[in-house]
């Protein structure tokens, strides 16, 4: 199936818009709402990893184009897939530290919950709407990442995170989201963005397997990686890959429509809703480390995670299969 160009020429700015997006709110689930000791990476770490995550963006999208994902599944298989592409290349030694725990924790847990959640950011940020959702979306996250930050690092083994550094670090991934939207000229696209513009050709596959083979080469060449966890990140990817091909269609309705090129919220809106996702972290760091049934807070939420990793791609592939049952029952009119 070869992708159909759009009619009016595009920039190249315009064309990468949304995959400079999606890897901009990637990496600041992953790296600041995870906190995955964005503090302590170095400047060659970081040259490496900001490639990875545009290289990763591309890829989601060419495969959110080409199986035409349309709905909250395969939205969730896409970012599970993300959370495997991950563990494997851009942060092995911390995904893959002890398997099978961290595969459902970090990986399958935190990581592919968090994408989904950046996933319907990048959605409302392309097209607008969904304020209500923005909202209610910045006070949960907030107060989340406001008592992970607060808790996790510690008992993961690194330094203390002050409050000023946390909202540093968030302010830093704030700014270069808005960057990515309003400070980017998109004039030349006003007029429409064929979905299929964001297809990869020939060269831009390449391109991708380049970028993701030196972003995570190195890990591997230092010995550091778990090969049993990569092998069975490898065999998950798989299984996710495959229900989106089963699923896939030449032709529908897919959850970018109507969403490019990338329009932004009103500016006033943006702030409104960055003002309350600080307020509500500021809120959740204050938050008493005080016991719980047992659990301090931010073990809580890590055992959300944990919960999460478990049950959604079972509960996923349940769901999806009994709907399929269900057609080909409808199909033969039984």
């Amino acid at each position: 199936m070869t992708a159909s160009l759009p009619t009016t020429p595009l920039s190249l700015v315009t064309r990468w818009q949304p995959r400079l997006l999606l890897a901009a709110a990637l990496l600041f689930g992953s790296e600041v709402l995870a906190w995955t000791n964005p503090a302590g990476r170095t400047v060659v770490e970081w040259a490496l990893l900001v490639p990875g995550y545009v290289a990763v963006s591309a890829l989601l999208l060419d495969w959110l184009v080409r199986y035409r994902l349309r709905d909250i599944f395969g939205l969730l298989v896409l970012t599970g897939i993300y959370s495997l592409l991950w563990a494997v290349v851009l942060n092995p030694e911390s995904a893959l530290e002890d398997v099978p725990r961290t595969l459902f924790t970090r990986v399958m847990g935190a990581q592919a919950l968090i994408a989904a959640e950046m996933m319907g950011l990048f959605l409302i940020l392309s097209g607008g709407g969904w304020v209500r959702r923005l909202v209610t979306g910045a006070v949960i996250v907030g107060l989340a990442w406001g008592i992970w930050v607060r808790g996790w690092p510690v008992e993961a083994g690194y330094a203390a995170v002050p409050l000023e550094t946390m909202l540093v670090y968030g302010a830093v991934g704030v700014g270069l989201l808005a960057l990515v939207v309003y400070g980017l000229r998109r004039g030349d696209g006003q007029a429409g963005m064929a979905i299929e513009t964001l297809r990869l050709t020939p060269m831009g596959w390449l391109a991708v397997a380049l970028t993701l083979g030196i972003s995570g080469g190195g890990r591997w060449l230092s010995g550091t990686v778990d090969g049993t966890g990569a092998i069975l990140c490898g065999l998950l990817a798989a299984l996710c890959w495959a229900i989106l091909w089963f699923r896939g269609r030449k032709k529908g309705n897919t959850l970018l429509d109507g969403r490019l090129p990338v329009r932004g919220l009103p500016v006033g809106q943006a702030v409104g809703a960055v003002l309350i996702f600080g307020a509500a972290a500021i809120v959740g760091y204050q938050v008493p480390m005080v016991a719980i049934g047992g659990l301090q807070p931010h073990r809580l939420i890590g055992l959300g995670f944990t919960a999460y990793g478990l049950a959604w791609l079972p509960t996923v592939s349940l769901i999806l299969g009994v709907q399929g049952y269900l057609r080909q029952l409808a199909a033969r009119k039984l």
